[in-house]
């Protein structure tokens, strides 16, 4: 009886590795969209690198190959990621097909509007790193493995902001197609990331968490960030006023 005691409290601690439920089932809720999302960042410049091959800038092409390289390994990192919470709570598996199959519709659109939503993806990412790297409201600043990962991420994004909206420039991308697009992507970030953190939420209750305690968490984490999501969206802002700018 004392080992599984025990055991449900190791699970417990791992589930709150930021600080509490809500503010750790929001990061474990986007990991679950980035390996389908990444992949669509990928397979969108590697196709717009092959059709207007050969590439004039010869810059450019070495930027879109780290790009790849560095959204490849996002991609390895969080699946392991997910794999690992998936062994703590099974229901993750069916989320994570159901993200893998949102992905699959945005890859039917024209190659354009998928240029643009990889450079809206990718700049609402770039926001969410700024805010990752200048404040602890939304992520903690500790040794775990899980905010070390999301901090080495947010490194990583900020450090390649630049190269969706430099091929979106170089491919001739209209800024009101990029204006639609993050649009689009801001819609499917909000409502997806929405919907999973509160499914991961009543795994969470199923498990043995207190409803009412939950509310109050999600209560006191809403409160909490409204200044991090006022800066957030001074950076969306930015990209409305001038999607082409690659200093955004």
């Amino acid at each position: 009886m004392s080992d599984a005691v025990d055991t449900r409290g190791r699970l417990a601690i791992a589930r709150r590795w930021n600080r509490t439920y809500v503010r750790s089932r929001f990061f474990d809720a986007l990991s679950l969209l980035l390996p389908p999302g990444e992949a669509f960042l990928i397979e969108t410049l590697e196709t717009w690198r092959v059709l207007a091959a050969p590439l004039p800038d010869a810059t450019l092409e070495r930027e879109i190959e780290r790009f790849v390289r560095e959204e490849h390994t996002h991609r390895q990192a969080h699946q392991r990621y997910n794999d690992a919470m998936a062994e703590d709570v099974p229901q993750v598996r069916a989320v994570m097909q159901r993200a893998g199959r949102v992905t699959d519709e945005l890859g039917k659109m024209s190659l354009p509007m998928r240029l643009a939503l990889v450079a809206a993806f990718e700049h609402l990412t770039a926001v969410l790193a700024e805010e990752i790297g200048s404040n602890d409201n939304l992520l903690i600043d500790d040794p775990s493995r899980a905010s070390r990962l999301w901090r080495w991420h947010a490194r990583e994004e900020l450090d390649h902001r630049h190269v969706a909206i430099d091929v979106c420039a170089h491919a001739g991308v209209r800024p009101a197609t990029l204006r639609l697009a993050l649009l689009l992507a801001t819609a499917y970030l909000a409502l997806d990331l929405a919907r999973y953190t509160v499914a991961l939420c009543r795994c969470d209750i199923r498990a043995g968490a207190g409803r009412r305690a939950m509310l109050f968490d999600a209560l006191r984490f809403a409160a909490s960030a409204v200044p991090s999501f006022a800066r957030m969206t001074r950076g969306w802002c930015r990209f409305v006023f001038a999607p082409l700018d690659r200093a955004l």
